[in-house]
């Protein structure tokens, strides 16, 4: 049959006419079919702005024939589109039994796939599948309201009675749960409301599903998966009977890894303890775990239950005593002062804190600033060139390596063709995707031109890629003159080794010369000024007047740059070039809501910049890109190394925004060089510190504690100025998360810390959650010997009253 006539009409009908074809007709169409389905769905702009598959109809037709024409282990099949259920019921009744088994399997994740294989399943057609993927299949089934209520749908749903007890069991898989299910629905659609008004009718054995939560429970399953088990087990009121025989049950509980489910556990116990029917020496053996672990309420709590058991029965206050001395290093002073209490110990002094002094640093000017400091690897043979660019295949985001990649190639162009050879299959892979990000094509483009392929250059644009593209294409070009390689880490260029560099180009290209420009490093100026003497051409007067010479009356790019190399900090180049760069850069920070309603950071400086006409000057005067070019901070960060202020303050932003595992890591871009080369961060840098130990993101949040060790270790970083950083988040600061933060860095510098919450505190809301944490927090570093606390925040803390935990606190912190 011609292809044409089978791709016809509604996928219905075109696998009617598949279904007549023999076996070997179907396979011989296989390469026409694969053909039709791949240039049919490709990703094309259709229009201006507008993207999608390039014939969607006869992409569907070609994938619903290859359905019922691949081989069942073919690992296409996961990703044809199913034109409907119906459609891969017909395709599975065609199959051999065992090969419907391999389909099913594979499809039984497809949100069209799982009712029909489950009806097949419960007519006999298909083998029994038990996964998670099909288990996770019931919550897409219950995502689909039909008007009824959820209990109403199970019970008429066949033998979903009966499946539910598996499904309970094993509680979906990493992308659902009963938890995330009933968070976002109605009441009546929730699976804990369906199964509560099952129970109360019989249809569900209700003392099963008491026995099924505290099994789950056991399991420790993820936190807040465990807590809708917990919850549940509480909404089914167990009667004092129930409570009792499950009291062992729950006394193991408390040793759970799960904070939420100890919690569950003691006051479980402290009910059945109020009943009277307590096995008082199963719980006491249990409950030092309660007493150790985290959370200040449960422990105090089970402190609670083995004192009201030991003083009823006094031959068992030893195994009480071992509760309270497990509480006695609990991180909660008052817990710890309970068990003190009871025990009639002393506890142990924490060693003295020696006296240490943490000045604020204030940041040199620009051009007394130390950037020299790491010097750049260049790799000087083939085989060293074909490392580094096989590294940057494997991990683009090195953008020094890049730097020095560029620089290593350049000086062993000629001799690089057979070393790179090994790596033409893999930026050759990369070359060929449609939708490539920007800096990984780039790498593999330049391998492929230095190995003699016909590859199109990286074409001009403007802003930070443009002196990249400019290298990369004079290289494979063989006109490169690179005099503006950077000679240090973060982009930096020794101004010596400019002049140099020019004194033997002096014809270099305008790119070369603006890159090279905007790179200058304030060290070794006046040396590079006077040896700038000697330099002749067409940009002499600029690079002279860069480096500190006389003024300049030329006003293009080459001039700009120059203006921006001698006044890296002015808001308008065009107007350092008239001799007014204005005054210096202030910086402010403020959260609050966007145009999007959602709470921001947003980092500002002032005067706001002023961007002349240019291709490329630096990070604050660069537009965003029109396309989508992936991750490239990295290398953005080194394009433009007089910006730091400016990248520090758009990555502080991005985390704020972004506190997730997914997406790009910006952490990684403006917080190592706090590590490799220590320095008094400004505005931006402080605010970053501080928004890092306020993350969930553990890598950004480890990052940053390492960078505020060294440079408090250093005494390049303000316990303060750290405070007030922290203090510009105000509501949004989560304060539970920042004290173990904080707890790290006191274990080091306890003087420093206590300085930062000192400055802190102030500025938070007396009703600020968790604010009880910081309270703990700086007492504890008070009564250790660390300082005292300011006029301020001691005329603050009287505004704490009552009873709860941070008012507690305070009145220690008062003292």
């Amino acid at each position: 049959m011609q292809l044409n006539a089978l791709l016809t009409g509604q996928p219905s009908e075109v696998l009617t006419r598949t279904l007549e074809l023999s076996r070997a007709e179907r396979k011989a169409l296989i390469p026409e079919l694969l053909a039709a389905f791949k240039d049919s769905s490709e990703f094309i702009e259709i229009e201006p702005n507008t993207y999608g598959a390039r014939n969607p109809l006869r992409g569907q037709q070609a994938a619903t024939a290859l359905w019922a024409a691949l081989p069942a282990s073919d690992p296409l099949l996961r990703k044809l589109w199913i034109a409907s259920p119906t459609i891969l019921e017909r395709v599975l009744q065609d199959r051999p039994l065992a090969e419907r088994k391999t389909i099913a399997l594979r499809m039984i994740g497809h949100q069209t796939a799982w009712e029909a294989i489950r009806r097949m399943i419960l007519d006999g057609d298909l083998e029994p599948i038990r996964t998670p993927e099909y288990h996770a299949g019931w919550f897409r089934w219950a995502g689909r309201f039909r008007g009824e209520p959820l209990a109403q749908r199970l019970r008429t749903e066949p033998e979903a009675l009966t499946e539910l007890w598996e499904l309970l069991a094993t509680e979906g898989n990493g992308d659902a749960s009963f938890a995330a299910f009933d968070k976002y629905v109605r009441d009546e659609d929730k699976w804990s409301t369906a199964l509560l008004e099952l129970t109360e009718t019989g249809e569900i054995d209700r003392a099963r599903l008491l026995d099924l939560t505290l099994d789950i429970l056991a399991r420790d399953f993820a936190a807040f998966r465990a807590q809708w088990y917990a919850a549940l087990h509480e909404a089914l009121a167990p009667t004092p009977d129930e409570r009792t025989k499950a009291q062992h049950r729950y006394a193991r509980l408390c040793g759970s890894g799960l904070p939420r489910t100890v919690s569950f556990a003691v006051k479980a116990l402290s009910l059945v303890d109020k009943q009277g029917t307590l096995d008082d020496e199963v719980a006491l053996q249990h409950l030092p775990a309660a007493a150790g672990g985290r959370g200040a309420a449960t422990a105090g709590l089970a402190l609670k239950l083995a004192g009201r058991i030991a003083d009823r029965r006094p031959e068992l206050s030893d195994l009480a005593d071992e509760v309270f001395e497990a509480a006695l290093t609990h991180e909660a002073s008052g817990v710890r002062a309970v068990a003190i209490a009871r025990l009639g110990v002393t506890p142990d002094e924490a060693p003295a804190i020696e006296a240490a002094e943490y000045p604020e640093p204030t940041r040199p000017p620009w051009d007394q600033r130390k950037t020299l400091t790491i010097p750049l690897e260049i790799p000087d043979t083939p085989a060293a060139v074909a490392e580094a660019l096989s590294s940057l295949l494997a991990d683009p985001d090195q953008a020094d390596l890049l730097l020095a990649a560029l620089d290593g190639a350049h000086r062993v162009a000629g001799e690089l063709q057979d070393a790179l050879k090994p790596l033409v299959k893999r930026a050759t892979r990369i070359t060929d995707q449609r939708y490539s990000a920007a800096v990984p094509k780039m790498i593999a483009t330049l391998v492929l031109g230095l190995t003699g392929r016909d590859v199109t250059l990286p074409r001009k644009v403007d802003g930070w890629r443009r002196p990249l593209h400019h290298r990369v294409a004079a290289l494979l070009e063989g006109t490169a003159t690179p005099v503006s390689a950077a000679t240090h880490r973060g982009g930096w260029l020794d101004p010596v080794v400019f002049v140099s560099r020019m004194l033997d180009h002096p014809d270099a290209a305008e790119d070369d010369v603006v890159d090279g420009l905007l790179r200058l490093a304030p060290d070794t100026r006046p040396e590079a000024l006077t040896l700038a003497s000697e330099l002749t051409g067409p940009y002499a007067d600029s690079i002279r007047y860069a480096l500190g010479g006389p003024a300049l009356e030329e006003t293009g790019w080459v001039a700009l740059a120059a203006a921006r190399a001698r006044h890296p900090e002015s808001a308008d180049p065009a107007a350092a070039l008239r001799g007014e760069p204005g005054p210096p850069l202030t910086w402010t920070a403020t959260t609050g809501p966007n145009d999007y309603g959602l709470i921001s950071l947003d980092i500002e400086s002032a005067p706001a910049a002023v961007s002349p006409k240019a291709p490329w000057l630096g990070m604050p005067f660069d537009g965003s890109a029109p396309e989508w070019l992936g991750f490239t901070e990295c290398h953005e960060a080194v394009a433009s190394p007089y910006d730091r202020d400016h990248l520090e303050a758009a990555v502080a932003e991005t985390l704020f925004s972004n506190d997730t595992e997914f997406g790009y890591p910006v952490e990684k871009t403006a917080l190592p060089p706090f590590l490799d080369s220590p320095s008094i961060p400004g505005f931006p840098g402080t605010t970053l510190l501080a928004i890092t130990l306020a993350l969930k993101r553990p890598t950004a949040v480890q990052l940053g504690t390492d960078a505020v060790l060294t440079l408090l270790d250093r005494r390049l970083l303000g316990p303060r100025a750290l405070g007030e950083a922290f203090g510009v988040l105000g509501p949004t600061l989560i304060a539970t998360r920042l004290a173990p933060r904080l707890s790290i860095i006191a274990n080091e510098h306890p003087v420093a810390a206590l300085s930062t919450l000192d400055t802190l505190l102030p500025k938070l809301e007396h009703s600020h959650r968790g604010v009880f944490a910081l309270l703990e927090l700086a007492a504890d570093l008070v009564e250790r010997g660390a300082g005292t606390i300011s006029a301020e925040t001691k005329e603050w803390l009287t505004g704490f009253k009552g009873s709860s935990k941070a008012a507690k606190a305070a009145s220690r912190l008062r003292r």
